[in-house]
């Protein structure tokens, strides 16, 4: 096919809203990479020529393109902004710059759009309590990851006493996340013998970087597993669990990524089935308070119990 047909074909396919790809294409036309890219090329000047703000060639998931028209850009940033803001993860100075960062593809316009948009949550930003910059130790660490370097670094644990000297831990990251409100580090501790969870914001210094170890696939940190298991804390064995719950339903079922509804009670309650690590499950089925009622197993019953009554007796 012809250059000027090839590209007329590509470019309608977008104009479609189709999201076209380099191996689907270069293997259609019988073209090289390069030679796509220079279509591409051509596409956006096309559309630079058109109009004042024209739709935007976007690339996506590697080697994946599709048009954006600017109230879609305008969505987005609006969306991702939000997303930001309500972390609280980020310290005031930070937060500034992420900001002005996903607001960059964006005209004047709608530049000014969003930020009468933001107005009401950059007010009602809180950071959390002690934040400090955390883009520069983020990109450290996941340089980290890349290289497969150990880390030598102190810490504030929240077991001990933030009034002691921070701890000195040995640990090779593999994982870097977001939770609730703070970025996590997957990390193989020498400290706690395996995998463990540290908060990137505690880690107060990186002292030294050495050579790290190529780790067992079959038995690396899974952060789908992570996931699946628990969504707040990632503490204790995983462990199938029943309760009944009379709340909004899919409130529970939110919290346990895999969970189901194995029965629905007379009175509109429902037994819901989770797997999930069973510290973490603990708060968050004490917190639900008499909507929840644990069925099994019987230690975590039997923890409850426990854990009521001596607040119970706090009060009395």
């Amino acid at each position: 096919m012809e250059s000027n047909a090839r590209v007329a074909h590509i470019f309608a396919a977008l104009m479609q809203g189709q999201t076209i790809d380099a191996e689907t294409l270069t293997t259609e036309y019988s073209i090289s990479l390069r030679t796509l890219q220079r279509d591409l090329a051509d596409i956006r000047a096309a559309l630079a020529d058109a109009c004042a703000q024209p739709p935007v060639l976007q690339e996506g998931p590697p080697r994946h393109w599709c048009l954006m028209t600017d109230n879609r850009q305008d969505s987005i940033a609006l969306a991702v902004s939000h997303i930001v803001t309500g972390s609280r993860a980020f310290d005031q100075g930070e937060l500034a710059e992420a900001l002005a960062y996903i607001e960059q593809p964006l005209s004047p316009t709608s530049r000014a759009a969003l930020h009468a948009d933001l107005r009401l949550a950059r007010h009602g930003f809180s950071p959390l309590t002690g934040a400090k910059p955390l883009l520069g130790l983020l990109q450290t660490v996941n340089t980290a990851i890349d290289q497969r370097l150990k880390l030598t670094f102190s810490y504030h644990s929240s077991r001990s006493n933030l009034k002691q000297t921070s701890e000195i831990h040995h640990a090779q990251p593999v994982a870097v996340f977001f939770e609730r409100f703070y970025f996590y580090v997957a990390m193989f501790a020498d400290e706690h013998h395996g995998y463990w969870l540290y908060r990137l914001d505690r880690i107060d210094e990186i002292l030294d970087e050495t050579k790290g170890e190529k780790l067992d696939y079959a038995t690396r940190f899974s952060l789908q597993d992570h996931w699946r298991q628990t969504y707040f804390i990632d503490f204790g064995e995983p462990t199938v669990i029943h309760f009944e719950y009379e709340g909004f339903v899919t409130t529970a079922l939110d919290a346990f990524p895999t969970s189901k509804v194995v029965a629905t009670n007379a009175d509109g309650s429902v037994v819901i089935e989770a797997y999930a690590r069973i510290e973490g499950a603990l708060l968050w089925l004490l917190g639900q308070g008499p909507r929840v009622k644990v069925l099994d197993p019987p230690l975590l019953v039997k923890r409850i119990k426990t854990m009521l009554t001596a607040m119970q007796a706090k009060y009395q």
